[in-house]
């Protein structure tokens, strides 16, 4: 199984790994099968446990059991730890992607007040105007927080969807540090 990144940059995958901490070989007597399930000892050397790698050539360092018999608890589909969680986080860490709780949140958040708005227009709008008044103390706090992280304004920009400029303009008063020339 394998998973992909909303970018399209990233293919995760689950490989097994040997006792010795490498990366299982392909499993000649299975075509060259590079499926983490196909090193159960068999016809190949015994997975000792199984890592998260992606297409970019990142490989994760934390080795999580395999668990013989249940594929979706070895991968970690739906757990907060495991391959899939080491993928997810690398490629948060690489593409700056809002990750899948959170976006599921504001996914969940966004149908919530919409069908609330078709029985109780007026709590949709008080929880719309809560949003609207919460949101720019929550940029300024994550610009700041961005900023002492040392992410350029270009970064800032990208995320925000606007230019490097127009991010400094906005929020460079908020911050401690005064970035003229950047």
């Amino acid at each position: 199984m394998s998973w992909m990144d909303e970018t399209g940059r990233h293919e995760g995958v689950v490989v097994a790994v040997l006792s010795d901490g490498q990366d299982a070989p392909a499993v000649a007597a299975l075509g060259g099968s590079t499926h983490w399930w196909d090193s159960d000892g068999t016809v190949s050397e015994r997975a000792a446990g199984v890592r998260s790698a992606c297409c970019c050539g990142w490989r994760g360092t934390t080795t999580h059991p395999v668990i013989w018999g249940d594929p979706e608890a070895t991968e970690g589909h739906d757990a907060k730890t495991g391959p899939f969680a080491d993928w997810e986080y690398h490629v948060t860490t690489v593409e700056g992607l809002i990750p899948r709780d959170v976006e599921q949140m504001l996914t969940a958040l966004e149908e919530r007040i919409t069908g609330l708005s078709r029985t109780q227009p007026l709590a949709a709008l008080r929880a719309v105007a809560r949003l609207q008044s919460t949101a720019p103390a929550l940029a300024i706090d994550t610009v700041r927080r961005a900023r002492v992280s040392f992410v350029s304004w270009e970064g800032i920009g990208t995320a925000l969807g606007c230019t490097r400029q127009s991010a400094h303009e906005r929020f460079a008063r908020h911050t401690t540090e005064t970035e003229e020339g950047e």
